[in-house]
């Protein structure tokens, strides 16, 4: 025996978006122990009057050291994106159509493949009784759509293929260090962020005779950060460390009917502080921040 069935597929559009973002270290701290000493000499005449009289209502303070080292990369592909709309015309729209689709099935239900089925049906599984001349049962079957070309239908509803194409975003984005902080209340901020790779057993291990092994834990009376940078800028130069590789790219390629955003990203240290004070007695911002790097950053999109 032999059964035909109908089936309507609905034809539409889809976009990819894929995204690489890198996790931020945690913020803690135990101690604070701040100390802002500068002596100035200067031959310029200046007549400054600053006057601060603030009641802060609240304080966000912030401890935070970061220290990355390795390579970084991070990659976005994205390739063979084909947007078919089946519609005519110059305008855009989702058609619909009806296909036809014939097989042959044994009295176990199983597919008979003599070649007489449609091509688009891959497999076939009948469950049926029958009463006389009435069948009941139920069938499942599976179609390979990309067999299937539905006949081109005019839109009911037309759109602007300029601005109104489906849209594919590619996105890679590679950093080493990162913070961000935003606060309504006042902002004190002590902030270090150091980015490079070692050379086999350097100094930085403390196995050194520079006195400088152990870097972020100086004099109380000392900017710690400020001599960590100083310490690792020598080591650059003396090849005790090298650079690292900071890369990002993002690549597009064979894409039909679609519109394309990519973009590359690659940073070393950011920091990003917003302060947007509830009250006027909260503008108030204290930082201290150092941000070294011995790096070779590239973005490629």
């Amino acid at each position: 025996m032999s059964r035909k069935l109908k089936a309507t597929l609905l034809g539409s559009t889809a976009a990819i978006a894929i995204a690489s973002s890198p996790i931020a270290p945690a913020l803690a701290f135990d101690a604070v122990n701040w100390s802002w000493d500068a002596q100035v000499t200067e031959t310029v005449n200046k007549d400054v009057s600053v006057v601060i009289d603030l009641k802060p209502t609240g304080m966000v303070m912030v401890e935070d050291l970061q220290v990355h080292i390795g390579d970084i990369t991070a990659t976005s592909d994205v390739t063979g994106i084909d947007n078919n709309q089946p519609t005519e015309g110059s305008n855009g729209g989702t058609g619909s159509g009806e296909l036809e689709l014939q097989f042959h099935y044994a009295t176990d239900g199983s597919l008979v493949d003599d070649g007489f089925q449609s091509p688009e049906i891959t497999s076939v599984s009948v469950s049926e009784t029958s009463n006389g001349s009435e069948f009941d049962g139920s069938v499942e079957l599976t179609v390979d759509l990309s067999q299937v070309e539905l006949p081109p239908t005019q839109p009911s509803q037309t759109f602007d293929a300029l601005i109104e194409l489906p849209s594919i975003n590619s996105e890679a984005t590679a950093v080493a260090n990162n913070t961000s902080i935003e606060s309504a209340a006042s902002i004190e901020l002590h902030e270090g962020q150091f980015a490079f790779n070692v050379v086999g057993d350097s100094n930085l291990n403390g196995n050194g005779n520079n006195g400088n092994g152990n870097l972020l834990n100086d004099a109380e009376t000392e900017n710690s950060n400020l001599t960590a940078a100083n310490v690792l800028g020598v080591f650059a130069l003396t090849g005790e460390t090298e650079a690292i590789d900071v890369k990002a790219r993002s690549s597009v390629s064979d894409i039909l009917n679609a519109t394309v955003d990519s973009s590359a990203t690659a940073v070393v240290n950011n920091l990003t502080v917003n302060l947007e004070p509830d009250v006027a007695d909260n503008s108030l911002v204290i930082a201290d921040i150092v941000q070294f790097s011995f790096a070779d950053v590239t973005a490629k999109s």
